[in-house]
């Protein structure tokens, strides 16, 4: 029989949770309005973001995680390397950086998820390893697809290879691999009628159909409840039922 681990297992209490982000922190405003409503409703078993950590100290989402009240770290990634005078995308000088972040993450909190939401950094095999299974991604594309390339909008590749709509994807990091297994996707998205020119006005309708729909529904009501559980073989299991390679299909409005 196949080893499972789970996750995260809720005991009446929020799983803690460090986001990740290098941008506006649009991803992170909607996990944080999800958290306040499930406590709202006094619900515990819910995601709760003890800390916001950036690799671009002057970013918009660090000011937002402010205003929302949330603790912030960050280590500019540029000045650390240059300071080095070192590669930063040499694997060695990525363990030191993620080890350098992390001992300022780990006296504050000792996360249960961590969350990268527009994080601009790889993360190195050594944290990697540390929190296998418990850090999770987003990709606004269908991760399956084998036509998807490195440093092109998903949205954009969709429109090139003449695709109707387009989902978004929630999956468990992976440093051997691109994209790990597949945890969830979103409805459909169309993009009917959108051209390379509209790509902004695109991902931003992607980011409202799809991307702020499941990365809160994956943390807070899947994850946080002890629902989310993978094998040795990276097969995902939701409610002990196993998934197929695209992962649970969203269906909620």
């Amino acid at each position: 029989m196949t080893n499972r681990f789970e996750i995260f297992i809720p005991n009446n209490k929020p799983m803690k949770t460090v986001l990740f982000l290098s941008g506006s922190g649009t991803n992170l405003k909607a996990i944080y309005n999800e958290q306040v409503k499930i406590q709202n409703s006094g619900e515990k078993n819910c995601g709760n973001i003890e800390l916001v950590f950036s690799n671009v100290p002057a970013c918009k989402g660090i000011d937002l995680s402010r205003l929302l009240g949330i603790s912030t770290v960050s280590l500019s990634s540029k000045r650390f390397f240059k300071i080095l005078g070192e590669n930063p995308d040499e694997e060695m000088l990525r363990d030191y950086y993620d080890s350098a972040v992390f001992s300022l993450i780990e006296d504050l909190v000792e996360p249960d998820l961590i969350i990268l939401a527009g994080y601009r950094r790889r993360i190195g095999q050594a944290i990697s390893n540390k929190y296998k299974n418990r850090i999770i991604n987003l990709y606004p594309g269908d991760i399956t697809k084998s036509n998807l390339k490195r440093g092109v909008d998903a949205s954009i590749q969709a429109i090139r290879n003449g695709e109707k709509s387009i989902k978004a994807s929630v999956f468990l990091h992976r440093t051997d691999n691109r994209f790990g297994p597949c945890i969830l996707q979103s409805k459909p998205v169309s993009i009917e009628g959108f051209n390379e020119n509209d790509k902004d006005k695109l991902n931003e309708k992607i980011r409202i159909e799809a991307e702020w729909k499941i990365f809160p529904y994956v943390v807070h009501e899947l994850i946080a409840k002890g629902r989310v559980s993978v094998d040795e073989e990276d097969n995902i299991y939701i409610d002990n039922y196993k998934m197929p390679v695209n992962g649970y299909q969203f269906t909620d409005c």
